[in-house]
């Protein structure tokens, strides 16, 4: 049921459009920021993605350090690194460039930093946080929403788990959203972090406490996706599917943020937690399974959804020819028997678990585990 009264507040200020890390510099200039550090990964670095970016900030008398050195599937260990560097290098403002890993690792570090902390389970603990370091949120994929959302997962790999981490005080200062970066991803890295984008929108459209402005930016980001997914993957460097895929996983993120998400996350961050997983497969390969035990929850928004998908006569049908077309189907990731009851339980208490539009029992959650992965026996 869709809650009567809600708060909805979006501190982070948004520029989108095909360009506009151009005005980068000149947004850093305004707002009084002189010392920059760029978090981001190897692979953005390698690429030369980052050279225009840190010459224009040189031209502007803007001192820049990178740090390059963000893990697929952040964990605790690599934020301590990134800590460091912030304190070794001391600047005003961080800019994160890259996939959700780099946003969500200068997140955790930039509160962390402000804070006087040493590790991001710390901020878990502590009431009253400083607002974080100045982020400047760049996102070069369009999947996660992560550039408009407070919340930062990180995993520990000491228990396997991927903790949620989560406070206002992390949300990014500005994101600066321009589809031209995305232009260059690979097909199938395309197509998870489309995937990632669409469960964020279906599961904050179904969580239980979404709200009308939370619908409204739900149905849009699904509406784009409809549109434009398959377009993207296959038309990397058409401005328009790009676009609306980089709007429809902002809109997204902007929801996931205020109503929670679902079973799909809950479940798909203990298999990154456990085999490192990237994050988007994981969710694609969750995704249908999850839908199909939740709709006796939903039936009235999933109706909805089928509306949108117009000529393709329902939701699940699209769904269905997306993952056929691109043989989603086939994607094969093992997990282990030993490890499936534990990963249930923790899935079960996760925070995202408790918006989910139907309770899920340990057993429920074990038996989408076993439906959607490959089990292989202990040893």
């Amino acid at each position: 049921m869709r809650a009567d009264y809600f708060d909805f507040v979006l501190p982070t200020s948004v520029i989108f459009g095909p360009g506009k890390v151009e005005v980068l510099p000149a947004e850093l200039s305004r707002s009084g920021f002189g010392r920059a550090a760029i978090i981001t990964d190897k692979g953005i670095e390698k690429a030369g993605t980052l050279n225009e970016s840190v010459t224009s900030l040189k031209r502007q008398r803007i001192e820049v350090k990178v740090f390059a050195e963000v893990q697929a599937n952040p964990h605790v260990e690599s934020v301590k690194e990134c800590l460091q560097f912030l304190r070794d290098y001391r600047p005003d403002c961080i800019i994160a460039i890259g996939g959700g890993s780099s946003l969500d690792t200068a997140k955790a570090a930039g509160v962390c930093y402000a804070n006087d902390l040493n590790d991001v389970a710390q901020t878990q603990q502590r009431e009253g946080l400083k607002r974080s370091l100045p982020i400047i949120a760049v996102p070069t994929t369009a999947g996660t929403g992560s550039e408009v959302g407070y919340w930062a997962v990180v995993s520990d790999r000491k228990t396997n788990e991927k903790l949620s981490i989560g406070d206002p005080t992390m949300a990014p200062y500005m994101a600066i959203v321009d589809p031209e970066l995305t232009t260059t991803l690979p097909p199938r890295l395309t197509l998870w972090t489309g995937i990632d984008a669409l469960t964020h929108a279906v599961e904050a459209y179904f969580s239980t406490l979404s709200n009308r402005i939370s619908d409204m930016l739900c149905l849009e980001a699904i509406s784009l996706i409809l549109k434009s997914l398959e377009q993207a993957v296959e038309e990397g460097s058409n401005l328009q599917p790009r676009g609306d895929m980089a709007l429809a996983s902002l809109l997204a993120g902007a929801a996931m943020q205020h109503v929670g998400l679902g079973l799909v996350h809950a479940m798909s961050h203990q298999v990154s937690g456990f085999y490192d997983t990237a994050h988007g497969l994981a969710n694609a390969i969750l995704l249908p399974h999850v839908l199909e035990f939740n709709t006796p929850g939903c039936r009235d928004k999933v109706k909805t959804l089928d509306n949108l998908a117009e000529d393709r006569k329902s939701f699940m049908g699209w769904l269905e020819e997306v993952y056929q077309r691109y043989n989603l189907n086939e994607e094969v990731v093992e997990i282990k028997e030993e490890d499936i009851l534990t990963m249930a339980e923790r899935a079960k208490g996760n925070v995202n678990a408790r918006t989910n539009p139907r309770k899920a029992e340990i057993a429920d959650v074990i038996g989408i585990y076993k439906k959607s992965f490959k089990v292989i026996g202990r040893g």
